[in-house]
């Protein structure tokens, strides 16, 4: 069952609108639509104004078709030298392949009725299997690709791009290029060439696995060749290309359908685009007022369908080599249908059980929002601007609130004021020390390092409530709150991928903060208030206490709720970490999820 936080936390009220005031400002502005309708002299007046709108839109023509014209000439000097390059490509640092794969070629090509001659060339440039050319193709192997892959897989990468050939893609994918490049403003031109270059992917998938390979196999090729990309030129036609996760999962998952998008299709689709715009771009009045509705409304689309499919294809893609599977099942069942990311570690030893959303914790840095407080309110202690016990009155419209209290209910004024007293520099110096602003060692690649910003600069005043201009992983935030539960020691986060890894007993410390545990003791207590009576009541568990810190921020179009705990307070088990991000997401709807987790691991010795 899902609790709701009584007390929401102070940065979320700041964002969140109110349903009932939305209706009734809708409602106001049906009833004055209405009486503007009933009045005549009103009506002509707008009809007027409307008319004056568009005389000034139609002195803009002129500029717009300079605008185009340069934009066109930009685009089609990026192709121009695009095309020079790959066809450089063919020619420098290649070799001609061994004439076992020649024959293999040959075999893949009568399997797929493909009579024309293709080439197969080793390259030392490419990064990842690439087609170039259609009437005298070549296809460029890198010679990571040779070592790195098992013959078979190899094969039905071959197949792949011998697809794509037999398709007559790369004549396709050149007048793609140029619809694009004479239609570059136009955003459904981009968004339907994007998609035909993912269905392109998908058949030619379907091409390769037909000739008698096994998808299993052929996933796992495509998973490695991932490691090896890099930017590939769009006029050129690699293994790699379209939303490569999710040609993975539909490969593994036999339900999903197979498209069945031919090549005529494909062009067709393209002609029509181009004869579909050449006829809008004569009423240019008319395409501005549309296209900006399309644009609002197109937008809003893909926001709502397509994000949350990513961040599953983002999970489904998680290394779980090494995590603790009941650990994961619960984060999992925990964050539903959320977009969002799940840590749960030891704060004694930096074991991970589990990182739901790898992508998100690990590599991806967030705002902190209100967690910065934790940050702040070390830094006034540390610095002895404030009292602990003493309550503050930070204006003449806020009650006095003592440290606990305010970090309880998040209070912005409160540690805007704190934060403006202590100075942005002891801030970042203490935020440094909790290691933000460093990676955590954690054994994932690519691990993010976050941003602090320099001593000296010119931060916001409430840089200390908000933590503008600050970007933490939320492994990083797992490792901040794992210092304050285990008495300031600043462990490695580590998940044991080998029986190596999982026998080892000393945790592995990167050092000892140098903020007393008394002062740590401190931040405890407010993070036990927030959970028991404050922003994070969502977290409690009526078996133990439970410590955290809820943040809530705008990113862009939508909210990002985060969460950062632990539990039991008095003998720390387990530290959970909560990103999640929608509409209604916020720290405290964050807390929901953590206090589910909790709930679901009090039997966990």
């Amino acid at each position: 069952m899902t609790t709701h936080s009584p007390v929401p936390d102070v940065d979320e009220m700041t964002i969140q609108t109110r349903p009932g005031n939305a209706v009734q400002s809708s409602s106001g502005q049906v009833a004055h639509a209405d009486r503007q309708r009933s009045d005549p002299s009103q009506v002509h007046q707008y009809s007027i104004q409307r008319t004056r709108i568009a005389e000034r839109l139609e002195t803009l023509i002129p500029w717009l078709s300079v605008a185009w014209f340069f934009g066109v000439l930009g685009l089609t000097a990026r192709v121009t030298g695009g095309m020079i390059y790959t066809q450089r490509l063919i020619r420098c640092h290649t070799q001609l392949f061994g004439s076992y794969w020649t024959e293999r070629l040959k075999h893949v090509s009568k399997r797929l009725r493909l009579s024309r001659s293709v080439r197969l060339l080793e390259s030392s440039v490419v990064k990842v299997p690439t087609t170039i050319g259609w009437w005298r193709p070549v296809i460029l192997v890198p010679g990571s690709v040779l070592s790195g892959l098992t013959p078979q897989q190899l094969e039905l990468i071959l197949a792949h791009e011998l697809a794509h050939i037999r398709r007559h893609d790369y004549l396709i994918n050149l007048f793609q290029v140029l619809v694009e490049t004479l239609l570059f403003y136009h955003p459904a031109v981009w968004w339907i060439s994007k998609q035909v270059r993912n269905e392109r992917e998908l058949v030619c998938d379907d091409m390769a696995v037909s000739v008698g390979g096994d998808p299993i196999t052929y996933a796992r090729a495509l998973a490695k060749i991932e490691r090896l990309r890099r930017e590939t030129p769009v006029w050129a036609l690699a293994a790699d290309g379209g939303r490569l996760s999710k040609r993975i999962v539909r490969l593994i998952d036999s339900t999903q359908d197979s498209p069945r998008l031919p090549s005529m299709v494909v062009g067709f689709i393209m002609i029509g685009a181009l004869f579909i715009s050449i006829a809008v771009v004569q009423n240019v009045l008319s395409i501005t007022k549309r296209s900006a509705q399309v644009a609002v409304a197109g937008a809003t689309s893909v926001h709502q369908q397509l994000t949350p499919q990513s961040v599953q294809e983002l999970i489904a893609l998680d290394d779980t080599t090494g995590e603790d599977s009941e650990v994961r099942r619960i984060s999992l069942a925990a964050l539903g249908k959320r977009e969002g990311a799940v840590i749960v570690m030891d704060p004694r030893t930096g074991r991970v059980y589990t990182i739901v959303n790898q992508e998100w914790a690990v590599r991806q840095s967030w705002q902190p929002a209100s967690i910065i407080k934790l940050v702040t309110a070390a830094a006034a202690l540390g610095e002895k601007v404030i009292q602990p016990s003493q309550p503050l009155r930070v204006s003449a419209k806020s009650r006095p609130l003592d440290l606990t209290e305010a970090l309880a209910l998040s209070s912005n004024p409160y540690f805007a004021f704190v934060g403006n007293g202590v100075g942005p520099d002891q801030i970042i110096k203490y935020a440094r020390e909790f290691g933000l602003g460093e990676r955590t060692g954690i054994n994932y690649s690519q691990e993010g390092a976050g941003i602090i910003p320099g001593f000296s600069e010119n931060l916001d005043v409430r840089f200390g409530a908000t933590g503008e201009g600050v970007e933490a992983t939320p492994i990083q935030l797992a490792t901040l709150v794992s210092a304050v539960a285990n008495g300031g020691q600043l462990v490695t986060p580590y998940v044991p991928h080998s029986s190596a890894e999982s026998s080892e007993t000393q945790p592995p410390v990167r050092r000892r903060i140098a903020i007393p545990p008394a002062n740590l003791g401190l931040l405890m207590a407010g993070m036990i208030a927030a959970v028991d009576h404050g922003s994070g009541t969502g977290a409690s568990d009526t078996s133990q206490i439970v410590a955290g810190k809820t943040g809530t921020f705008r990113d862009k179009t939508t909210n990002v709720g985060l969460f950062a705990s632990y539990a039991p307070a008095n003998d720390p088990r387990f530290v959970v970490v909560v990103v999640t991000r929608g509409q209604n997401e916020s720290g405290p709807e964050a807390a929901n999820v953590a206090g589910t987790i909790f709930r679901g691991l009090r039997n966990r010795s």
